[in-house]
């Protein structure tokens, strides 16, 4: 019944969950009906998939849903960077019903509601369901209290059955899918001739002679290449040149900081506040009413934490201001009395047992007794602790491991060692534990002494003067920058740093060193154009200009954006050509002959192949000349053929085919296991549901098929 009423409490929740929903959408329908501007005006197309039209009312009530869920499941409201997250959910999720559910429609995949029913309280319970109604100590699943819950569900209040059908609705997916991909699963079918082709291609070996000539031993002045010629490379090879729809941008930041006379503000303020700190009567609520920080008066019973300047002061001390990261920190020792958990501080090396032998022990201890009699010689503890201790996570720094309480995460022999001794110094004996024999030193006497401690922190911030005169400066460099060129400039005479970033997809998020850069994404794709200017884009900690410096289109890249790669290919191919007219040119017919008469940059050698690999000896990746290499019966050699990397000429000395099988089952179970791929996650909802899961090679044919088009970036 405990299970129960965690169920009924977190769906009481739901009430609250309905009324933000409710508001949600009625704010949405005013925005449909006034059509707003950040709507596009009257376009509110935010995706095509399988041939429909996604507006954006229907993604945002598909976020506003899973943002519900999300609340009902975190008793919270999702943050924005949540939300960012919830709106990926909703995006596969709309795919999911879509790209995918035409799929269904067309091979006739259904779920019913006794499918359902036989999910949650039948004979085939989803994985789901079994979580939930688990008993979290013995992890076993109890189908009475399912049947349990959804009796009393009955007279629950209508919030919480809707909650329910939701719940219930959302098992259908993974099911749906779960059938399709069985389905196609079971039309998959290896033959025998694909199971013995892999068969062979695993067996078979070729033994060859080769001679080799690698491109970098002809000198690139030798040629000339012309720009036609690489565009014409470009054009006869434009599919490999495919881009995605990108943007490139120039920018530079102007980061939002506390000037001096901010500084010099809180200072002053904090001084102020360190004089009624000493002078006050009641340091707990002083401290509350004036610190920005959190922990404002703590009970301290670990030394370690004690702010500097209050170790063995006199009650009443207050520290002097100091800077911790963004804030003015001051601390006053209020009251010193004794708790209950002692604390020390102490340092070890640990020495491992081999096994748990008595030879073993005997070693281990003898080493570490060894290391006690060189310490009471005068030897340095954190020298020893750094060569011999196998606690890894202290030896580097002599073994300290700071200070502990007696309720410290310490197994219980070293602990009553240490808080058994009194004073400090090194213990005489090592102190045997489970994970070895270790040898101790106490740095600081055990204590009970806690400390009641007033903090006040104060933030250091940016005045509006600050904030309007960093704004006005990059507000300058946007209004007196024209292009690019005159922005570059600009910011050089201001002695600021202009930063570059490239191929920037229409839903990324990121921007060279902006992490959470949407706005300037979204003024690339919709306002800017190459060469223009932004205005002054803002963000929580800076102010940013930029212009965009290029537009990919989807399509063929441009010659400027894969100019080395292309020049390096067309050189390669004239370097072939080169290399295979001196070859020609050669009287020897052996390739020792042909390596001495071609020069030393030449190589030849002996290699054993497989089928199944990728490399060749002194040529490096070039699954392509072991290909060659296997269309060769014994005896014959090859003209000389060109690979990325250089020209060879291959000759086969031996080859060899396994004999055959009489059944080759194992190679299809192979070849069927490869073809299932990786999973892919389509679906992942902000709840208990688990994630819908797919093979990445299904998934992306189906998305492939939904010719889908993203129009996310025209308003996120």
């Amino acid at each position: 019944m405990a299970l129960i009423n965690t169920l009924r409490k977190r769906m009481g929740k739901v009430v609250v969950g309905f009324v933000a929903f409710s508001m949600f959408a009625f704010i949405l329908t005013d925005l449909f009906q006034s059509n707003s501007v950040l709507l596009g005006g009257n376009d509110t197309t935010i995706a095509e998939i399988a041939g429909k039209d996604i507006s954006y009312e229907q993604f945002q009530a598909k976020v506003s849903e899973l943002s519900y869920i999300f609340a009902i499941n975190n008793q919270r409201e999702p943050s924005s960077d949540e939300i960012e997250t919830i709106r990926v959910q909703a995006w596969n999720a709309l795919i999911l019903d879509y790209a995918y559910k035409s799929q269904y429609d067309e091979l006739g995949i259904t779920v019913t509601n006794s499918e359902v029913v036989d999910m949650v309280q039948g004979n085939n319970i989803d994985p789901q369901i079994k979580q939930f109604f688990s008993d979290p100590n013995t992890g076993e699943f109890s189908r009475e209290n399912v049947v349990a819950f959804l009796q009393q569900l009955n007279s629950a209040p209508a919030q919480q059955r809707a909650s329910w059908l939701s719940f219930e609705d959302r098992l259908k997916p993974n099911r749906m899918v779960k059938k399709y991909e069985n389905l196609l699963a079971l039309t998959n079918y290896v033959t025998t001739a694909e199971a013995k082709s892999k068969y062979e291609a695993q067996g078979s070996n070729m033994s060859v002679d080769y001679f080799y000539v690698p491109f970098f031993s002809v000198a690139d002045s030798l040629f000339t290449i012309s720009e036609s010629e690489l565009k014409s490379y470009l054009s006869a090879n434009a599919e490999q040149y495919q881009r995605e729809e990108s943007r490139s941008l120039n920018y530079v930041v102007f980061p939002i900081q506390p000037s001096a006379d901010d500084t010099a503000f809180v200072k002053e303020e904090i001084a102020r506040l360190r004089n009624g700190l000493i002078g006050s009567k009641n340091d707990s609520t002083f401290a509350l009413m004036n610190s920005d920080g959190l922990n404002s008066f703590q009970s301290i019973s670990d030394p370690g934490l004690i702010p500097v300047g209050l170790i063995g002061a006199e009650v009443g001390t207050v520290t002097e201001p100091t800077l911790v990261g963004d804030k003015y920190a001051i601390s006053k020792l209020s009251a010193i009395t004794e708790g209950d958990e002692a604390f020390v501080k102490a340092r070890h090396i640990l020495i491992e047992m081999d096994g748990n032998s008595e030879s073993a022990k005997a070693e281990a201890r003898g080493k570490a007794n060894d290391i006690i009699s060189q310490l009471k010689k005068g030897a340095d503890f954190a020298e020893l602790a750094a060569i011999n201790s196998a606690d890894k996570s202290n030896a580097n720094n002599g073994g300290d491991l700071g200070w502990f309480g007696e309720n410290g995460n310490f197994v219980q022999p070293f602990k009553d060692a240490v808080f058994a001794h009194r004073g400090t110094g090194l213990l005489p004996n090592p102190v045997e534990t489970s994970f070895g024999y270790h040898i101790i030193q106490i740095d600081e006497p055990k204590t009970n002494t806690v400390y009641k401690v007033a903090t006040i922190e104060k933030e250091l911030f940016e005045s509006d003067a600050t904030l309007n005169e960093i704004y006005r400066q990059a507000d300058l460099l946007a209004a007196n920058s024209s292009d690019a060129a005159s922005l570059e400039e600009n910011a050089k005479e201001a002695g600021l740093n202009v930063r570059s970033a490239s191929a920037i997809g229409k839903n990324d998020s990121r921007v060279g060193v902006l992490t959470d850069a949407r706005n300037i994404v979204l003024w690339l794709y919709n306002d800017a154009s190459v060469n223009k200017v932004s205005d002054v884009k803002e963000f929580d900690d800076q102010y940013v200009v930029a212009v965009m410096t290029a537009r990919q289109p989807k399509g063929t890249a441009t010659l400027a954006q894969v100019e080395n790669e292309i020049r390096t290919k067309v050189l390669n191919e004239k370097k072939a050509q080169y290399i295979k007219d001196k070859i020609a040119g050669l009287s020897a017919s052996d390739f020792e002959g042909m390596k001495a008469e071609y020069g030393d940059k030449a190589r030849s050698g002996s290699a054993d192949l497989t089928l199944n690999s990728n490399s060749f000896p002194s040529v490096g990746f070039a699954p392509e000349a072991v290909g060659v290499a296997f269309s060769l019966d014994e005896g014959e050699k090859t003209a000389p053929f060109e690979t990325s990397n250089g020209v060879l000429v291959v000759s086969a000395t031996a080859k060899s085919t396994p004999e055959p099988l009489d059944e080759y089952l194992s190679y299809k179970t192979q070849i069927a296991t490869e073809r299932q791929g990786r999973k892919a996650v389509i679906a992942n909802f902000p709840l208990s549901f688990s994630p819908v899961f797919v093979s990445q090679s299904l998934d992306n044919a189906i998305k492939e098929f939904a010719e889908i088009e993203d129009k996310r970036y025209k308003f996120f």
